[in-house]
């Protein structure tokens, strides 16, 4: 089977009392890696699998 699915990051939110509580790097602040607007195609075919991969570590 082929699927296909589109992320697109809309907004990006840090809560710090969250992240004071359970990382490992409590003062580790906003995510690096994604902006608002990112777009992410996640293809499923017998030769691409990023829907189990997340896109091979790509996803926090």
């Amino acid at each position: 089977m082929q699927h296909e699915c589109r992320i697109t990051v809309l907004e990006t939110k840090c809560f710090p009392e969250l992240q004071e509580q359970y990382l490992a790097d409590p003062k580790s602040g906003p995510c690096p890696f994604f902006k608002p607007g990112d777009t992410f195609l996640l293809k499923r075919t017998p030769q691409q699998d990023d829907f189990y991969h997340l896109m091979n570590g790509k996803f926090c």
